[in-house]
C-alpha cells in the first residue's frame, strides 16, 4: 500500500479489507485500516476502527488518529478533547503539540495557540517540525501577506509540507492568480494524489494542469 503504483495499492487494500472482515482481527489490522481510511479522508470508514482502538488500547497514536478523524469531519470540540488528552500525556511530543495548537485555532483560541507556537519555534532547530509550526502560525494571521511569509518559511524548512503547499495554493486560488496557484497545486498533488480536496481542485484546473 506504500507503493507508488496504483495496482499495488489496490491489491494491498483488498488484502487488508479481507483481513479486517474477520471479527477477531488484531489491533494492528484495525490500525492499518484506520490509517488507510485517514489517507483517503474516508471518515465514516475510519470511525468504527478508531472507536475500537480507543476502547482497547488508547495509545498516543490512537489519540492522534481520533483527533484527525474528528478534525476531518469538522467536529472541533471533540477534536480539541482528543488533542488536549494527547498533549497532556506528553508536552514534549511535537505531534501532540501541533494537533493541540491546530485544535485551539479551530475553536477560536488563537491567542493561546500563538503563545504555544512561539514557545515551540524557539525550542526547535529546523526541519519538518519547525516547518509545521510556521504553517500553524500562518493560520492565525489576519492578512494574506503575513500568512504567505510564514508559509514560505514553512516550505523552506520542509518543501514537502502538504498543508503549507495547499495553503499557498488556496491563497493564490482566492486571488485568481492561476500561474502561482497551479505551481503549488502540482506539488501538492504529487504528494497526495488521492486527496478528495485536491482532486476537486485538480478538476477545476484541469486545463491549466494539462490534463
Amino acid at each position: 500500500m506504500e507503493s507508488s503504483r496504483p495496482e499495488d495499492q489496490a491489491e494491498g487494500r483488498e488484502l487488508l479489507l479481507r483481513l479486517s472482515a474477520n471479527p477477531n482481527s488484531s489491533l494492528m489490522v484495525a490500525s492499518l485500516v484506520l490509517q488507510d481510511a485517514i489517507r483517503r479522508e474516508a471518515w465514516p470508514e475510519a470511525r468504527p476502527h478508531i472507536t475500537r482502538l480507543l476502547n482497547e488500547r488508547r495509545s498516543s497514536e490512537d489519540l492522534l488518529s481520533a483527533y484527525t478523524v474528528e478534525h476531518g469531519q469538522g467536529n472541533n470540540a471533540a477534536a480539541l478533547s482528543y488533542a488536549r488528552e494527547l498533549y497532556d500525556r506528553d508536552h514534549g511530543n511535537d505531534e501532540g503539540a501541533a494537533a493541540y495548537i491546530s485544535a485551539l485555532i479551530d475553536t477560536g483560541r488563537e491567542d493561546e495557540a500563538g503563545r504555544l507556537i512561539e514557545n515551540r519555534l524557539g525550542s526547535v532547530s529546523g526541519g519538518s517540525i519547525k516547518s509545521r509550526y510556521y504553517y500553524l502560525r500562518s493560520r492565525i494571521h489576519s492578512n494574506d501577506e503575513a500568512a504567505v511569509n510564514d508559509l514560505r518559511s514553512s516550505l523552506f524548512e520542509d518543501p514537502r509540507n502538504l498543508n503549507a503547499l495547499t495553503a499557498m495554493f488556496e491563497i493564490y486560488h482566492r486571488r485568481k492568480d492561476e500561474r502561482r496557484a497551479v505551481y503549488y497545486l502540482k506539488q501538492a498533488l504529487a504528494l497526495a494524489p488521492e486527496s478528495p480536496q485536491l482532486k476537486r481542485y485538480e478538476r477545476e484546473y484541469a486545463t491549466a494542469l494539462g490534463n
